[in-house]
């Protein structure tokens, strides 16, 4: 994919440009003297408060016990760059699981950094942090400063406009920095908080390490912070725009990564009786001439979610196709049309 990023431009008072500068094709832990600090009651107001990172903040230089990490078939967020680290307690250990997201033990935080690049500089946004309590996943989202020397809590999220140049096309958008609300409208399963993207499948990848090239989950089970695999035989999920790799393998984990957090029978559109995670195999819960449960503007006029073999005709690919509030889907997380998505998702159901 070549993407490429113009100039940004804020319409709002969120100060939020600021230098990043780093590139993550290596890791390099580093312990300044001052270990990882979670908080056992209220959550910081400032994102150094945790000593994720060590020296410059914006450098996202982890600390020792912060590892970084990538997916194979990652969100969607209006082409935003990402980085990603995961934090777990000493001592602790994520069971190794292949038929659902992992399930991490209390104290572990997820860390996703959105940014854009700018002339060759970095340009974080936010932090959103995912942070693993007794009682559950509870969500932060962190707005960095001009100065790049601070990110703050922020409840309300905000609106910036930016203009941005994707595959040779100038697109002007709001990007939306989420409020905790709607943290949980995505990350909703069965009524409480979970997380969408670490999966084993969608882990399984190789990383480029100061040690040299590893395989993420060969390195998690030697970092101890994984449990061993059962098998021999790991599964893995192609990367969406992998032209080489099986097309309905890949538009099935596009859609679980992209939709199934709420298009599950836990998720907070089950009753919308369209279930799009990996794993299911009912023709008729995927979509496959199922006519939606309600009617409006979201179904464009035509009949069936999946219209095997007519994407042209098919709701689910009207509605990735829009921009419109009432239209989108997703409904929040996204403004701009995922072009690569559209291609794929169509090229699957006309295959179909």
């Amino acid at each position: 994919m070549n993407i490429k990023f113009t100039h940004f431009i804020a319409i709002i008072s969120i100060p939020f440009f600021i230098a990043c500068g780093c590139s993550y094709d290596s890791y390099t832990p580093i312990n300044e003297g001052n270990e990882v600090n979670i908080p056992t009651g209220n959550t910081f107001n400032t994102l150094s408060e945790y000593n994720f990172f060590t020296g410059n903040l914006s450098d996202l230089t982890p600390n020792t016990g912060v590892i970084p990490y990538d997916l194979n078939t990652p969100l969607f967020s209006d082409y935003s760059s990402k980085k990603r680290f995961v934090y777990v307690p000493n001592g602790s250990v994520i069971p190794y699981n292949i038929t659902d997201v992992l399930s991490f033990p209390t104290g572990s935080v997820l860390i996703k950094n959105f940014y854009y690049p700018q002339n060759g500089v970095d340009r974080i946004i936010e932090t959103r942090l995912l942070l693993k309590t007794s009682s559950g996943w509870k969500p932060e989202t962190y707005v960095w400063n001009n100065e790049q020397t601070k990110a703050e809590k922020s409840l309300i999220g905000g609106t910036v406009n930016l203009a941005i140049n994707v595959n040779g096309s100038s697109q002007n958008f709001n990007y939306r920095i989420p409020n905790q609300n709607q943290c949980v409208n995505c990350h909703s399963s069965t009524g409480s908080i979970n997380i969408i993207g670490p999966r084993i499948q969608n882990l399984n990848k190789n990383y480029t390490y100061t040690s040299g090239i590893s395989n993420q989950i060969d390195y998690w089970v030697a970092q101890g912070i994984l449990a061993n695999p059962h098998s021999d035989t790991i599964p893995t999920w192609p990367k969406f725009n992998e032209p080489s790799s099986d097309l309905n393998e890949r538009a099935r984990a596009y859609l679980d990564v992209n939709c199934a957090s709420c298009h599950t029978e836990r998720g907070s559109a089950s009753n919308s009786g369209l279930f799009l995670n990996y794993d299911n195999q009912n023709d008729s819960s995927l979509g496959f001439l199922k006519p939606p449960i309600a009617a409006g503007n979201g179904s464009g006029g035509f009949t069936y979610v999946i219209d095997p073999g007519k994407a042209e005709e098919s709701i689910l690919l009207f509605r990735m196709n829009s921009s419109k509030v009432d239209i989108r889907m997703p409904e929040i997380g996204r403004e701009l049309i995922h072009e690569e998505g559209i291609q794929l998702i169509e090229e699957w159901i006309n295959s179909l």
